[in-house]
């Protein structure tokens, strides 16, 4: 673990905004956390009052710009070294997500139940990989699962099965379910089973005999006669065997009111998309499927009785309706409880202008809460070390914006000392530049004023 000196080793600048302690009272212990670099822009560049006891910095209303790069490789002696402040870690906690998505948002991805088991790249490639993350941003919330009664307590729903971590084959990891129940004398139990995958195809259709007496077949809402139901072949626990073999515990499903259907199925997933929360009204109402079919899609649906397979497909079709179309348009009017804020960023752009220097594709999620990005087909990291050079050049000339750059790099660059080096030179007066660096090996942050 570094230490920091036992003495004032203050940086030589002008207005002195950058000292070290004494002692080093709270150097992060260990890990680098994401939390740790959050925290640390959040008392830098806001208002916030949470101060690091490792670091102190006076006068910080003096900082004109400051520039994030996090450098996913060691750093020798060099320039960088020998003028900054560099904290040494012993170990870097993995992303589970992007490092946009562990760096903007905070308790979201520190939720326990919504950290992945296993890197999502070893399920899927290319665009089912994007699409997947683009899904899940909508998955939701611990607090959404609960406020909306989902199954979430093991001890209460201990007898209820759960999805294994296990790969997913085949298709992208993107289902959409809807069941019918009828009413025993236990209560509502499953009859029937539908899911179809990412691309409309019915993969699971099953009818299912309730282990109870059935009291009523709720045929005006679930199209299930005794007619129909003698031609069950499987029963509840078939059911979630055939689940398990289907998906796994990083299978995002869609549906409406989906708590009832998992309910019914006796079964605790938390990777879910609930049309009936995607398409809250701003009073907080959930609209029924068939009012969102017809309003939307200009579908009229269920005219006589509840067809699973056609219920599945509308849930689908409301969901990619807006994730992959209205989730492009800011103007659009939806509340977005289910979408998780970027409480981070909206935080940092207090300080003024964000630029991320990043493909504006890699980063389209951010362009509504106007963030700025390059504009451009591809970016690689030597293109990204000229473009904030750009953007420091522009300060330098007294441009008002952007007060907050930052990029992540994705490679090992030739003379990256140099690079940084020159970033400093160019640099206006007061800028504050942290590099967050390191592989599995060493870590660190660095410190450089100007």
């Amino acid at each position: 673990m570094h230490e920091i000196g036992h003495q004032d080793r203050a940086l030589n600048c002008k207005y002195n905004i950058i000292t070290y302690p004494q002692t080093d009272y709270e150097t992060p212990k260990k890990y680098f956390k994401m939390k740790t670099l959050q925290s640390l822009l959040l008392w830098i560049f806001t208002k916030n009052t949470l101060v690091p006891l490792w670091l102190t910095i006076h006068n910080k209303s003096y900082i004109r710009v400051g520039v994030v790069i996090h450098y996913p490789q060691n750093i020798g002696e060099g320039f960088i070294k020998q003028n900054s402040k560099t904290v040494t870690l012993n170990n870097r906690e993995q992303l589970k997500t992007s490092f946009w998505q562990n760096l903007f948002f905070s308790k979201f991805y520190e939720e326990s139940i919504f950290i992945a088991q296993k890197p999502l790249e070893q399920q899927f490639e290319n665009m089912e990989l994007q699409t997947y993350k683009n899904y899940d941003r909508f998955t939701l919330t611990e607090e959404q699962l609960k406020f909306n009664l989902y199954p979430l307590d093991k001890k209460t729903f201990f007898d209820y099965v759960t999805l294994q971590n296990k790969p997913q084959q085949q298709r992208i990891n993107i289902y959409a379910i809807d069941c019918e129940m009828v009413q025993t004398d236990k209560g509502l139990e499953l009859a029937r089973i539908t899911m179809v995958d990412f691309n409309y195809q019915v993969i699971m259709d099953e009818l299912v005999m309730p282990p109870n007496q059935i009291k009523d077949y709720n045929t005006k809402y679930s199209g299930i006669t005794e007619e129909i139901l003698k031609e069950a072949k499987y029963n509840i626990k078939q059911v979630q065997e055939k689940l398990q073999e289907i998906l796994d515990d990083q299978s995002i499903l869609i549906g409406h009111s989906l708590e009832n259907d998992l309910n019914a199925l006796q079964m605790m997933h938390h990777k879910v998309i609930d049309t009936s929360v995607l398409y809250m009204t701003d009073s907080n109402r959930k609209l029924a499927l068939k009012v969102l079919a017809q309003k939307y899609l200009n579908l009229t649906i269920q005219k006589s009785t509840h067809d699973s397979v056609e219920d599945a497909k509308i849930a689908l079709s409301l969901a990619r309706l807006r994730i992959d179309i209205f989730d492009h348009f800011p103007q659009s009017s939806f509340t977005q409880q289910n979408v998780p804020n970027p409480d981070i960023l909206l935080q940092l752009k207090k300080f003024g202008g964000i630029q991320l220097v990043e493909q504006k594709s890699d980063v389209e999620q951010y362009s509504r809460f106007e963030i700025g990005s390059e504009d451009v087909q591809s970016l690689n990291d030597e293109e990204k070390i000229i473009r904030i050079q750009q953007y420091l050049k522009q300060k330098q000339a007294g441009a008002p914006n952007p007060k907050l750059i930052m990029t992540e790099l994705k490679e090992q660059m030739e003379d990256f000392d140099g690079k940084i080096q020159l970033l400093h030179e160019q640099a206006p007066q007061h800028t504050l530049l942290i590099l967050s660096y390191g592989n599995f090996e060493e870590q660190g942050i660095c410190f450089l004023i100007k």
